[in-house]
């Protein structure tokens, strides 16, 4: 609570309240970010390259393709959206967008593809190996 008064008020006034944070945005998620492994990194980029992943209807659900016609919400959806964001990976052109079933629901699934720079990072990360 803010304690500075009113330009004219008396100490006997109660203090101006602050203002509510901002909701929100409606259709965004607010993740938590965990740090990226380069394993885990690695086994998406190759995942994209093998073509098992995709992007749902112009959302950001990131899917893995089950069979030709269905799809189910990706386990790896947080590294494969920052690797989108990083530009390492990148939606394909319209004209590869498949129709999917989605649970009962068929809808238009955009496949990823790597961008120059994934590439780079796939075979760096690939030849990685535990500890």
């Amino acid at each position: 609570m803010n304690q500075q008064l009113d330009m004219f008020a008396t100490p006997d006034t109660p203090p101006i309240p602050t203002p509510a944070p901002a909701p929100a945005v409606p259709g965004t998620r607010s993740r938590k970010q965990r740090p990226m492994r380069p394993q885990v990194a690695a086994d998406v980029l190759a995942e994209i390259h093998h073509g098992k992943l995709g992007a749902l209807d112009d959302s950001d659900r990131i899917v893995v393709f089950e069979d030709d016609d269905r799809v189910r919400v990706s386990l790896d959806e947080d590294t494969a959206l920052h690797l989108l964001a990083q530009h390492y990976i990148e939606r394909g052109p319209a004209r590869d967008r498949v129709s999917c079933l989605h649970g009962v629901i068929r809808k238009p699934v955009t496949p990823l593809r790597l961008t120059k720079t994934g590439h780079a990072l796939l075979k760096r990360w690939s030849v990685l190996h535990p500890l």
